[in-house]
């Protein structure tokens, strides 16, 4: 595999700007060797090269400069100023080395937090044991003391319910215990004096054991905060092998064009100055010596003291690694357990092209897909042609269309939510870490792989078509037959079979194939479909907003649930449509009301009214937007029209202007892209000598925003098309295919925005809830902290962000308040607060807030 597609693939997507512009050097050199003729027939009139590099200005103090080889020719010499010197010195690797250093600079804070945390463990896990021992003491002095007065009573004793344990236990495992909002402004400002005197107590050096979490809960969040900085420091050996690497190889292609041999001048001058070719070569020192002792079957040798504080990113895993599993461990069975973590771990960040390709399925998994789902998509447009075709007052067009089409309507989503992560993965936004958090230790050591088969994207291809299939062929028989039962009565059942069948265990029956890799999908689903339906007695997450939007554009299919009991009941069908019944009008209202309800959470989870306020707003006009869409489908009075007119023109309104202003944070006008952002990741690479977008590419943005304004207003149908076209199934149908399309293209945008937002901050891990207070952290953060009842990895003012080097000025990182920014400059960070960032154990944490990684968007914006 060539280089440049191994960096694509394994390069970190929210780094992407901080690595070595591999492809703008390969077209660098080949510029060069167009005018390596024309440079050397210049040659005499070019200064030398010599006394040109001695007039730069050193870099370092007592570092070496850059010199080239005197047996050079002009042209030579000069095209080493130009590439090797200018570009690839203080460009690319000033870049990359500034950049790992910031890096190395925040992952030593996190590392000297845990170090203190570890500390306050082993005390806490000594006054445990301390105070057990004296627990057994006053119990044997109280046995023997009840033993001699036999007339003494015995305590009363309460039976447990075991089956309410275990209920509560599968619910905070699931993450489905029912929480109160949290209050958080007035839980600041009634425990603030607590937490002052509470901070002070910490700096005379005492240890306080949280009263609040069990030894096994203390434990977890210390292992899930080892997990995560053992993730963050493999990210960070990464990025600095592939940089390094990088360097190497660019600078070799350079000594083949222009037939110079700088590639040993450069690495030794590299390892004598930048500490991100020191550290790599002091870790690719220890690496062969232990490689050697491998091969020679003997005991492996100790680093030498020369090499051992190089890298600090071996000192840092190698303690991390001993706390994780001698510190934690429980008993040697947990010690082997933890150490196998760990390995697979580091398999996982230096995953090999040969690694992932050995196990590839995903050729398999597209070819049966896409057969079935050719297959089905052709059953599906026979019964679209049939419910077309029928008339209008068949039982066809009023009752098998509108039914079946609801399914459509649920899998046409699925398909494009499929083509969405595709566009997402050729376009190197990292999806799976803003909606499932896979770099989160409770979702197993998971490294985000451009490599199309890692993304899981054929599985859930498969995974939609297996489950098509039944769908296609049971709606076929129902249209042919021209009556709804017991078709759609198989569908469910089989429905519920096949969804249920991965955690069925090695059933013979159950055994389709690749079905049992869907066990964590079906289970995210199901459980963030529980929490929706409560939407108000859970913290918002990312898949909360996420599937509440999406049922908010299934509102077809949403009504079809009315309509199908309304079918099976002694209701006469011709009094079960959209004409008759307030049901199937009501559970329209349904996915509105619910995110209505996630943005009061929102706020009363964070405290900010903007944007929460505002969110909820206009989520309750689109519920009375419904609600007077049904009214005047009831009475058709000209009172009920014109209220209809007034929440749909506002819903219109205030939803395009939220998806294009707020989602999608389009329409900026101090933008470097007339009408849009700086950053646009579906606009491709930028010009590698101007840093402009194509128009071409660009020509996305504008389309979609022109889409999502006409298709919001799609219900102007029901205002100019007369009764027998606005009550007609296919118009229902059509428009709802409409919409759906609508959310597939609001749906990429919304991700790719967000990916924005983690670029900017660089952020590629999830909240780490710690069991100890810290004083690491500055003050005011320490406050906040003890305030709100969690201690983060987050609560740390990190080292000043480096500057992006192609998406816009510096990230500021400083706590300054709200009060000082200013409105328009808070909106296109305002989506970043639309969920609760990700934490590594939100079971613990069922009252808090992400507090760390609000604060990081507040500085952003």
């Amino acid at each position: 595999m060539k280089f440049a597609e191994h960096l694509r693939e394994s390069a970190i997507p929210e780094w992407i700007d901080k690595y070595i512009d591999y492809k703008a050097g390969k077209k660098k050199l080949k510029a060069c060797h167009g005018n390596i003729t024309t440079s050397a027939a210049l040659s005499n009139n070019v200064p030398g090269s010599i006394s040109s590099l001695e007039s730069l200005p050193s870099h370092a103090n007592n570092s070496p400069r850059y010199r080239t080889q005197s047996s050079y020719t002009n042209a030579q010499k000069q095209m080493v100023i130009e590439f090797v010197e200018k570009w690839v010195i203080e460009q690319e690797v000033e870049k990359c080395n500034d950049f790992y250093l910031w890096e190395l600079e925040r992952c030593g804070k996190r590392f000297a937090i845990l170090q203190q945390q570890m500390h306050r463990y082993e005390i806490h896990k000594e006054q445990a044991a301390f105070d057990r021992s004296g627990q057994n003491m006053a119990a044997l002095k109280t046995y023997g003391s009840l033993k001699a007065d036999s007339a003494s009573p015995s305590p009363p004793t309460y039976p447990s319910n075991p089956w309410a344990s275990k209920l509560g236990n599968i619910l905070r495992e699931n993450e489905l215990m029912p929480s109160l909002p949290s209050f958080l402004p007035f839980k600041r400002l009634m425990s603030r004096t607590s937490a002052q005197d509470f901070a002070s107590t910490i700096g005379h050096g005492e240890t306080f054991a949280p009263n609040a979490l069990s030894a096994g809960q203390i434990q977890q969040r210390l292992s899930d905060a080892l997990i995560e900085e053992y993730l963050l420091i493999q990210l960070i050996k990464n990025y600095r092998d592939v940089n390094v690497t990088g360097f190497r190889k660019i600078v070799k292609k350079f000594d083949k064009t222009c037939g110079t041999k700088e590639l040993p001048h450069f690495m030794e001058y590299a390892k004598n100055k930048f500490p991100l070719f020191q550290d790599a070569d002091a870790n690719a020192n220890v690496v062969a010596q232990a490689l050697r002792d491998s091969v020679m079957l003997r005991q492996p040798s100790k680093i030498p003291s020369d090499l051992e504080p190089a890298d600090p990113l071996m000192a840092w895993e190698r303690e991390l690694t001993c706390w994780y599993t001698d510190t934690l461990a429980l008993s040697s069975k947990d010690r082997k357990q933890k150490s196998a973590r760990l390995k697979n771990i580091s398999l996982e960040y230096s995953l090999s092209e040969r690694k992932v390709h050995r196990f590839n399925r995903s050729t398999l998994q597209m070819f049966v897909g896409g057969f079935l789902l050719g297959a089905s998509l052709a059953l599906v447009g026979y019964t679209l042609y049939v419910g077309f075709s029928a008339s209008p007052l068949s039982y066809t067009h009023k009752i098998l269309l509108p039914l079946w089409g609801g399914w459509y309507m649920v899998f046409l989503m699925a398909l494009l939510f499929s083509l969405d992560c595709f566009v997402w993965h050729k376009n190197n936004i990292n999806y799976r870490f803003i909606m499932f958090g896979e770099m989160q230790s409770r979702h197993g050591a998971v490294l985000y792989n451009n490599d199309f088969s890692t993304t899981k994207i054929p599985l859930l291809f498969y995974f939609t078509s297996v489950l098509l299939t039944p769908l296609a062929i049971l709606s076929t028989l129902s249209f042919h037959a021209d009556r709804l039962g017991p078709y759609s009565i198989i569908w469910i059942v089989m429905l519920v079979v096949l969804y249920l069948l991965p955690f069925l265990g090695k059933q013979p029956w159950g055994n389709i194939p690749y079905w049992n890799k869907l066990k964590q999908s079906v289970k995210w689903v199901l459980v963030t479909f529980i929490r929706l339906i409560f939407s108000g007695f859970y913290p918002v997450q990312f898949g909360d907003f996420f599937l509440g939007d999406i049922f908010a554009s299934l509102t077809y299919s949403m009504g079809d649930i009315a309509f199908f009991f309304c079918i099976y009941s002694k209701t006469p069908n011709g009094l079960c449509g959209s004409s008759h019944s307030k049901s199937m009008g009501a559970v329209s209202c349904l996915p509105n009301f619910w995110r209505f309800l996630q943005c009061l959470r929102r706020f009363s989870d964070s405290g900010d009214w903007f944007p929460h306020l505002l969110n909820a707003i206009k989520y309750a006009i689109g519920v009375c937007f419904y609600a007077s869409l049904c009214a005047y489908r009831l009475s058709r009075t000209t009172a009920a029209r014109n209220v209809f007119f007034i929440f749909a023109t506002l819903n219109a309104s205030l939803t395009s202007v939220w998806d294009i202003v707020m989602d999608w944070s389009l329409l900026q006008p101090k933008s470097r892209n007339w009408l849009l952002r700086d950053d646009l990741y579906l606009a491709g690479r930028k010009n590698w000598k101007t840093g402009a977008y194509q128009r071409r590419r660009k020509l996305v943005y504008y389309v979609a925003m022109v889409l999502d304004v006409i298709i919001r207003f799609e219900w102007i149908v029901y205002a100019a098309a007369p009764d027998t076209i606005n009550q007609s199934a296919i118009t229902s149908f059509i428009l709802a295919v409409l919409e759906v399309s609508r959310r597939f293209i609001w749906l990429v945008f919304r991700v790719e925005n967000e990916h924005v937002a983690n670029v900017h901050l660089f952020k590629v891990s999830g909240e780490v809830s710690l069991p100890f207070p810290t004083t690491v952290a500055d003050e005011s953060e320490t406050e906040e902290s003890i305030t709100s009842g969690r201690y983060s990895l987050s609560d740390l003012n990190g080292p000043e962000a480096p500057n992006p080097a192609y998406r816009g000025p510096a990230v500021s990182r400083s706590n300054s308040s709200g009060l000082f920014r200013t409105f328009s400059k808070s909106i296109p960070w305002a989506h970043a607060k639309d969920f609760q960032r990700p934490q590594s154990n939100p079971t613990d944490d069922k009252n808090t807030e992400s507090d760390g990684s609000e604060s990081e968007v507040d500085s952003v914006a």
